[in-house]
């Protein structure tokens, strides 16, 4: 396909691998909310897979962000039901761009010119060519096998290139096939529905030639003798001494009249003869040149020169409506037909305009009316053979319509809840913007304010103690943070925007129930004991990055609950530490330290940030301040000796530990 595909919605362009797939037999995955996912969503996501990666493994990982985005989407149904009609009518205004491309990425390219019907009676026919892959795949045999199904058809309706194909051409044969079936479809089907394109008439055009008609002017024109030779010297004895017209004549031959800046016959281009010409005048012989195509040596008799004149009208037409069309298309009545149907109209001005206004600013001027005719013909072309062949009642069609409603359902959510006001009411943020605006908001508007208002509004007191403890020498004149919190929210604000969009989601999001478990999907639950079971589980399990991001997501969603709060930060700096991220596991160690000083098991804080300094980031000196930190307030430990051991270790470069092994595997040798 070609042009159809510039103005096609950025929600469409996901779709350009798509294949086909006889209606499924819908079986539930998972029920969200008051919609579920089906087996038609995975079948979907498989047929626009290329072939080797159409399996449930690789599949699973698109199926979990389709499932997570209709999650969103439903929250959105509850939460915006007055949205419906309007989105009703963008799918509307969309769906002939949706038609087009199922049209030609499912009929055209993968199914090679046929119906799913033909492709399913075919594989019913010759089932013994194919091995049954749907048990390996999870997956109908149409939809993991469509290309072969679809090509041996293709070869079947022609023997004549049948015979010619073996097993080693026939890919690199198919391809060439599929790129001209798309290549040769717009015609086609511009011919079967006798498109007709409207020649526009513009009376602009016959008054920008009479106010211009310096730009209408014929070239000047040179009636010329000429005389040449290979050799310069030879043809300079040849004019010797002449200098009248009928001497010249004697020996030189008349050329074709030539026109300034034009090629002239036999010769090619020759700019140094016009210079001549310009700055002698007629009935003068040039001096010797030599033109550049030919490299032959010339002189030339100036018989006369014909000055410039004004081109009739009928010879000007074209050139007129070509500048009047390259300084902007020529104004149009909204309801002039710009192409027919069968003589019916198809097509008029206002739907050119209608599609420009879609088209980016900075993109519009490469899109002018005849370029977005044709983008438009060709997509309602697409669209009407889509619907002759019922494409638009497909399985396909139906479930892609389903997830690009999800999509912009989410896309609400994600614009109206969490984007601007994060779910704060608006009587509220204006009272904080009028209080706050002097120190955080000036020089921004209320409007333009909101969402900084409303980070404000809602960041917890343990973020602004967790940066004041991790990041103290950037406020070395505070005592505490509630005296500097607004230096820290112009800190954090960014930060923060994720987890607090994360609490105010969890709120709202609708419940799950996963029926299908082969999947292996997962939903995080927002129930605390859920999250914090999942989070062990993941750990217990090996699965370190799903405990890391599942006690992060726990920080996230709780921050009152303090308790949870210091078991999230012990949980990550042991996951961090384990997956070598040294640095962040020794500030989850030191805010469990400075947050929660005199909880009866802050020293292993201590302890764990001291060891992890010296023995994995090598920063002995700040290892040394920690352990005595520890050391003079938690004196009897039961880390305490360990301590003391690291402390004399790091005083003694490293000797102490030394010693110990050397006694341990003495030790160890005599038993």
């Amino acid at each position: 396909m070609r042009s159809i595909l510039i103005s096609l919605s950025a929600v469409s362009a996901c779709f350009i691998l798509l294949g086909c797939s006889t209606a499924p037999q819908d079986r539930v995955i998972a029920k969200i909310g008051n919609t579920s996912l089906y087996s038609s969503d995975a079948e979907f996501l498989a047929a626009i897979r290329p072939e080797a990666y159409r399996n449930k493994t690789t599949v699973a990982a698109d199926l979990q962000q389709t499932a997570d985005t209709r999650r969103k989407a439903e929250t959105a149904r509850v939460l915006y039901a007055g949205e419906q009609t309007s989105i009703q009518k963008n799918l509307a205004d969309s769906e002939e761009n949706m038609l087009a491309q199922i049209y030609a990425f499912f009929y055209l390219q993968t199914n090679m010119g046929h119906t799913n019907k033909m492709l399913a009676d075919y594989y019913k026919k010759n089932k013994s060519r194919y091995v049954d892959s749907s048990s390996v795949l999870g997956f109908p045999p149409l939809i993991t096998l469509r290309e072969k199904i679809a090509a041996d058809l293709f070869l079947e309706e022609n023997p004549e290139l049948a015979a010619q194909v073996n097993d080693s051409s026939k890919a690199a044969v198919m391809d060439s096939c599929r790129r001209a079936i798309l290549s040769s479809e717009p015609d086609r089907l511009r011919k079967l529905y006798k498109v007709e394109i409207v020649e526009i008439q513009s009376s602009g055009a016959e008054d920008y030639y009479k106010a211009h008609p310096e730009e209408f002017q014929t070239k000047t024109a040179y009636k010329l003798l000429s005389v040449s030779d290979p050799d310069s010297s030879a043809l300079a004895k040849k004019i010797k001494g002449i200098s009248a017209r009928e001497d010249f004549a004697k020996i030189a031959k008349e050329m074709p009249i030539a026109k300034q800046g034009h090629a002239i016959m036999d010769i090619g281009m020759f700019p140094a003869l016009d210079e001549e010409i310009s700055k002698l005048g007629a009935k003068k012989i040039t001096q010797i040149l030599r033109a550049p195509d030919t490299q032959a040596y010339h002189v030339f008799y100036i018989d006369s020169i014909i000055a410039p004149q004004l081109k009739p009208w009928d010879r000007a037409k074209n050139l007129a409506k070509s500048i009047l069309e390259s300084k902007g298309d020529i104004p149009l009545d909204s309801s002039v037909v710009l192409a027919k149907i069968d003589s019916i109209p198809f097509i008029t001005e206002k739907d050119v305009l209608e599609e420009q206004a879609k088209i980016h600013p900075v993109r519009r001027a490469m899109f002018r009316r005849a370029a977005v005719l044709n983008i438009l013909i060709e997509k309602r072309i697409y669209a009407k053979a889509a619907r002759e062949k019922s494409l638009d009642k497909s399985s396909e069609y139906l479930t892609w319509i389903r997830q690009v409603t999800d999509q912009i359902y989410a896309q609400i959510l994600m614009d109206s809840l969490l984007t601007t006001t994060l779910g704060i009411p608006e009587d509220s943020l204006k009272v904080a913007y009028e209080a706050e605006k002097d120190s955080l908001f000036l020089p921004k508007s209320f409007e333009d304010s909101k969402q900084d208002v409303a980070v404000w509004l809602s960041i917890p007191d343990i973020s602004y103690r967790r940066e004041f403890a991790l990041n103290k020498q950037n406020y070395e004149q505070a005592n505490s943070w509630e005296s500097i919190k607004r230096t820290i929210y112009k800190s954090i604000k960014y930060k923060e925007l994720a987890n607090i969009q994360e609490r105010v989601l969890a709120k709202k999001i609708v419940p799950v129930a996963i029926v299908d478990t082969s999947w292996g999907l997962e939903f995080i639950s927002n129930n605390l004991a859920e999250l914090v079971a999942q989070a062990k589980a993941g750990y217990d399990n090996r699965d370190l990055q799903k405990a890391k991001t599942l006690w992060e997501k726990v920080r996230a969603l709780f921050p009152q609950n303090d308790s949870l709060q210091k078991a999230a930060s012990y949980e990550l700096a042991n996951i961090y530490q384990e997956l070598e991220s040294y640095g962040l596991a020794v500030n989850e160690y030191r805010a469990v330290a400075e947050l929660w000083p005199n909880e009866p098991d802050a020293y292993k804080a201590y302890f764990m940030q001291g060891f992890v300094l010296s023995e994995y980031e090598k920063k002995d000196s700040l290892a040394l301040i920690v352990f005595e930190e520890m050391l003079k307030k938690f004196p009897n430990s039961e880390l305490s000796d360990d301590a003391k051991i690291m402390v004399e270790n790091i005083k003694s470069g490293g000797k102490v530990l030394e010693d110990l092994i050397k006694k341990i595997e003495a030790s160890s040798e005599k038993e």
